[in-house]
C-alpha cells in the first residue's frame, strides 16, 4: 500500500509541470522535500482552521506574513518550488474539506499567547522558506 501511495504522489507531481513550475521529476521531488516541510507548516499557520482571536487588530497581524508568502509565490513561479507550493496548498484545502475541527475559546490570555507563538513560528519558517527559495 505504501508503495502505491508513493507511486501515486510521484505521478501527481510529475503531472504538475503544467502548473508553470517547469520540469518536475524524481530529483525535483527529492530536492523539494525540505521546502515542502516548511511550506506545509506555513500554509497551516497562515490559514488557521481555529482562529485564536476575532479582534480585527489581532487578525491584521497576519497581513505581513501573508504578503511575504504571496511575494515568495511570485518569486518561485517558474521553478519546481511552484509545484511544491501548489501541492501543499491543495493538500491543505482537501484535508479541511473532508475534516472538521472543534475550536476553543478566542481572545483569551491563553489564545493570544498561542497566537503570538504561532506568528513567531510562522515568521521564522517564512524566513527559512525564503532562504531556500533564494529570496533572501
Amino acid at each position: 500500500m505504501r508503495r502505491l501511495i508513493c507511486v501515486g504522489l510521484a505521478m501527481t507531481l510529475a503531472g504538475c509541470g503544467a502548473l508553470g513550475g517547469g520540469a518536475y521529476g524524481a530529483q525535483e521531488a527529492k530536492d523539494g522535500a525540505a521546502f515542502r516541510l516548511e511550506a506545509r507548516e506555513i500554509v497551516g499557520r497562515l490559514n488557521p482552521v481555529c482562529p485564536y482571536s476575532e479582534n480585527a487588530d489581532q487578525l491584521a497581524r497576519y497581513d505581513e506574513p501573508k504578503a511575504r508568502y504571496a511575494k515568495l509565490k511570485e518569486w518561485v513561479a517558474d521553478t519546481p518550488f511552484a509545484v511544491d507550493l501548489a501541492v501543499i496548498e491543495a493538500d491543505y484545502e482537501q484535508y479541511w474539506t473532508a475534516n472538521v475541527a472543534e475550536c476553543g475559546p478566542v481572545d483569551t490570555d491563553d489564545s493570544i499567547a498561542t497566537l503570538n507563538g504561532e506568528l513567531e513560528a510562522l515568521n521564522a519558517r517564512l524566513s527559512n522558506l525564503e532562504q531556500m527559495a533564494g529570496v533572501i
